[in-house]
């Protein structure tokens, strides 16, 4: 650095050329820093959205136990009421009642059924849209 101070300062005066050499170098130093504290700030990024994906998993986790654990006797019910007509289908002086009963089905209103299949998932803690948020939050 000294050699090339000395040639600046023979060309534009004592001093001049380490204040020059001093100011490159310092310009490079605050480069790298800047650089530096960039990759910092998107490690931190990461480890944010890893922190929040493992916290994440542990709540579905709690959710999903204590479900299970306060599934009692709804579950089974919603089994066997759902089996009913399947059985139906199979005796054949069933059959028309089970189709009579599906095309009844057919002509109720559309927020109805979806609120049937609504709680049903609910009642099994399907959450689709939980398992469809793999994406994690921008930050």
């Amino acid at each position: 650095m000294s050699f090339l101070a000395n040639i600046l300062g023979k060309v534009v005066g004592a001093g001049t050329g380490e204040a020059v050499i001093g100011f490159f170098a310092k310009r490079a130093e605050l480069k790298q820093q800047l650089v530096l504290a960039k990759l910092e700030g998107e490690i931190a990024i990461e480890k944010a959205r890893a922190e929040y994906r493992v916290k994440d998993l542990e709540y579905d986790n709690a959710w999903e136990l204590e479900q299970i654990k306060n599934s009692g006797f709804k579950d089974e019910w919603v089994l066997a009421v759902l089996s009913i007509p399947l059985l139906m289908v199979f005796i054949p002086p069933l059959q028309p009642y089970v189709l009579g009963g599906f095309a009844v089905l057919d002509q109720c209103p559309e927020w109805y059924r979806w609120l049937t299949v609504m709680i049903f998932a609910a009642t099994y803690g399907i959450r689709i849209w939980r398992r469809q948020s793999d994406k994690l939050p921008a930050v």
